[in-house]
């Protein structure tokens, strides 16, 4: 996973998904307990070398056939979201705050950890339904921490995202999902505006407005 050489990176990658997507016999147990003991090592290898060794299309092809091929409930997929979660944390805190231009538009420095993000988003269409929840916590964690500009981004991102999901199982927990994360940047903004402390009632009637529109539309 960690070879210099970026096609050797690469290639191990594809092994990797080849082996994760094989024997989808569920009374193999062996070969599921061999694929879970093989991931903990696999994301700890390829997010210590992201970015830079490690490719990023490598190992996001290698998250998706995880959460596709590995049992639903497996501690080995909360470990890689988890895991997920936490770089994207970290690279997002290495980037100064203070530039808005840099987080509206997610460039630069700003970029790995876009990637990942990404990848995060479109997990919550593939993972189990009983792993979403989990996801959707972490992600609601992650995304509130952000400053205000590369948070709206990310929220609008989320909006288009859900809005155009066909899937009439997951939707309804993700319209309630969104509709939380909008309420919380909300509160937060006003909280980074103290000149707007005596307006906090008039705009709680306007965000629930706004929330109630997001979900007709929706």
């Amino acid at each position: 996973m960690g070879h210099p050489n970026g096609k050797v990176a690469r290639y191990s990658h594809s092994v990797f998904v080849a082996f994760v997507s094989s024997g989808k016999d569920p009374s193999q147990d062996e070969r599921v307990l061999l694929k879970e003991q093989l991931l903990f090592y696999y994301i700890q290898r390829s997010l210590e070398g992201y970015p830079g060794i490690t490719p990023f299309e490598g190992m996001a092809s290698g998250v998706a056939a995880i959460v596709r091929h590995l049992p639903a409930g497996s501690p080995a997929i909360f470990y890689c979201i988890h895991s997920l979660v936490e770089k994207a944390t970290s690279l997002s805190c290495s980037v100064s705050s203070h530039d808005s231009d840099l987080w509206k538009n997610w460039e630069g420095e700003l970029e790995p950890s876009k990637k990942v993000l990404d990848l995060l988003l479109r997990l919550l269409a593939l993972v189990d339904i009983q792993v979403l929840p989990s996801l959707m916590k972490l992600l609601a964690q992650l995304i509130v921490q952000l400053p205000v500009s590369g948070r709206d981004m990310l929220l609008n991102q989320l909006y288009q995202q859900i809005a155009e999901s066909d899937d009439v199982i997951r939707k309804p927990a993700l319209v309630s999902w969104l509709q939380s994360l909008l309420y919380l940047s909300s509160q937060d903004t006003d909280k980074r505006k103290p000149e707007l402390v005596g307006k906090t009632a008039s705009h709680e009637i306007v965000d629930s407005i706004s929330l109630n529109r997001i979900s007709a539309r929706l």
